[in-house]
């Protein structure tokens, strides 16, 4: 580990280096608590382990600890951490440590196994702590992604388009959207089975990437429904893009099982201004989809109130 130590006493200092170095870690020391803090700051990143004296000049042990833990904020993918070392054997000195953000108190003077043994098991709570904030992560991804295409699943974006829209009403800004939906995909299923049309989903989320603007952000919605947010957009670019858009099915035919799938896909497009509240935006989208659906497909139509 690369470990930093805060100790004013010199002696005591390059012995606890000494003891480090001899178990194998790379060490970083510094004499007072401000130099601590500072020295944090700027080696946040390499840092696995503090390790500070609880008395000592500029600034305690128990402020730079407490300093430390206000600068990680929660420390969920960040934390380190922190062994305080004293000479007090006093009840409220361990109290006030650890809630100051300390994972350990030691007494001197230090037993050199009692070290190593709480070295290994500071080195394994990160370890452990580590594991469980990339398992969060991940877990986190899997609530807001769509597992088949590795967009944004419905909730998401929704939650995605509150945001937009309040930055929209704040700054007074344009916001469009579109829902996209691929024509006769029912046909493809019966046809060639729910492989080929999870092929076609998959193909279509990977052509909408590629050419997607910087700032818009996709979702799928539904099974063969995807949806835009287009902010700083209004209705006429809003249809410009989306003509690019619904031309990534058109571009070249999908191939599954040596046969070339022509397929289409039809857009329904909605300014927010042309709606009247947050809740119908989505569904005002929807409604210009199915205008476009029943007036042949294959076409961008914009949500009128008419």
């Amino acid at each position: 580990m690369k470990i930093l130590i805060a100790e004013d006493t010199n002696s005591d200092r390059l012995l606890l280096r000494l003891r480090l170095e001899k178990l194998g870690h790379e060490v970083i020391d510094v004499a007072d608590g401000q130099a601590l803090i500072d020295t944090f700051q700027s080696h946040s990143e390499v840092i696995d382990l503090v390790v500070a004296d609880l008395n000592m000049p500029v600034k305690s042990g128990l402020d730079a600890i407490s300093e430390i833990r206000a600068i990680q904020g929660d420390y969920e993918s960040d934390w380190v951490p922190i062994i305080i070392l004293s000479g007090s054997v006093s009840d409220d000195d361990v109290e006030r440590c650890i809630e100051a953000g300390a994972d350990d108190y030691l007494i001197k003077p230090i037993q050199h196994k009692v070290l190593a043994a709480k070295l290994l098991a500071m080195d394994r709570l990160a370890q452990m702590r580590h594991k469980l904030v990339s398992m969060n992560k991940r877990l986190e991804a899997l609530s807001t992604t769509d597992y088949l295409t590795d967009l944004m699943n419905r909730r998401a974006f929704e939650t995605s388009l509150r945001d937009e829209v309040a930055k929209a009403e704040r700054y007074n800004q344009s916001l469009s959207i579109a829902v996209l939906d691929i024509d006769h995909f029912k046909n493809v299923n019966d046809t060639f089975g729910h492989d080929a049309g999870d092929m076609v989903l998959q193909e279509f989320s990977r052509r909408l990437r590629e050419r997607k603007r910087a700032g818009d952000m996709i979702g799928r919605i539904g099974g063969e429904e995807f949806a835009l947010c287009l902010p700083h957009t209004s209705a006429d670019e809003a249809l410009s893009a989306c003509e690019r858009y619904r031309e990534v099915l058109k571009l070249e035919p999908l191939i599954y099982d040596g046969h070339e799938l022509h397929l289409t896909c039809s857009v329904g497009v909605c300014e927010y201004s042309q709606i009247p509240s947050e809740l119908e935006f989505i569904k005002c989208a929807d409604l210009a989809l199915y205008q476009a659906k029943t007036s042949g497909r294959d076409r961008v139509v914009l949500y009128s109130k008419k």
